[in-house]
């Protein structure tokens, strides 16, 4: 697991294919290669850092900035936030990503129109999500 870690020490970035679908659609499982590079703090709203959780690695979006400088996070295709992350568990952050051949920088203009409008969504999706949740429950 140290892996990501001592990439960053030794090569500056970490460059991997990625495992889940906590970020889609922006990142596709196993078919898009992301590149992460040490972090700078503080970090800004619609980071996407990888930071400890446990006894693995993840790879979500800064919601939210507190007061006392801690991260509130969630994933693109998740409702359910992740309060407190700090600077301490937090070993690198998304600099951009490969989609095929093509590389995807996280300063591009048609980027940040995605995570503007991403940000504007998520209590319609939890809506949606939590509606989804409760009919499932009563078997709809």
């Amino acid at each position: 697991m140290k892996v990501i870690e001592e990439e960053l020490r030794k090569h500056g970035k970490y460059i991997c294919k990625t495992e889940g679908n906590s970020m889609y659609p922006m990142l596709r499982q196993g078919l898009d290669r992301v590149i992460v590079i040490p972090p700078v703090f503080p970090l800004k709203k619609y980071d996407v850092p990888v930071y400890k959780s446990g006894d693995h690695y993840t790879m979500h979006r800064i919601i939210k900035i507190k007061r006392d400088g801690s991260y509130v996070i969630c994933g693109d295709n998740r409702v359910d936030f992740e309060y407190d992350v700090t600077e301490d568990a937090i070993v690198g952050v998304l600099a951009g990503f490969m989609r095929g051949d093509e590389y995807i920088d996280l300063n591009d203009e048609k980027y940040l129109k995605y995570v503007r409008r991403l940000g504007r969504r998520y209590p319609v999706r939890y809506i949606k999500y939590f509606l989804h949740r409760v009919m499932r429950k009563l078997g709809i």
